[in-house]
């Protein structure tokens, strides 16, 4: 049987929470849910299961907080393997939003 894990992670980034929000739908579709298909003109959106809550710490941060519902593809191999790397795929598209938001506000 598959093992399924709740991840939560969170970001606080350098812009007020109106630019966060504005901002996080157009990353999120270039950089998660399309994926190119044989045709380079051509992608398909694949959202995962999960929950985004942008939070404003002060007027000029926002802490971003992503609650993933993950379960491994495959009962064969190692399922704490696959989830580690799930973990490390959030951390990394965190920090790209990240720099994504900030240089879009700079």
């Amino acid at each position: 049987m598959a093992v399924c894990e709740e991840i939560r992670q969170s970001i606080d980034v350098n812009v007020p929470v109106k630019v966060a929000n504005r901002n996080w739908t157009q990353f999120l579709f270039r950089n998660l849910y399309y994926r190119p298909l044989k045709s380079p003109d051509v992608s398909e959106a694949e959202p995962d299961a999960g929950f985004v809550r942008l939070e404003a710490i002060d007027a000029r941060s926002t802490r971003v907080s992503v609650d993933l519902n993950y379960c491994a593809h495959f009962e064969g191999i190692s399922d704490a393997d696959e989830i580690a790397q799930t973990q490390q795929h959030l951390r990394e598209t965190l920090a790209r939003y990240k720099q994504f938001v900030e240089a879009q506000a700079a």
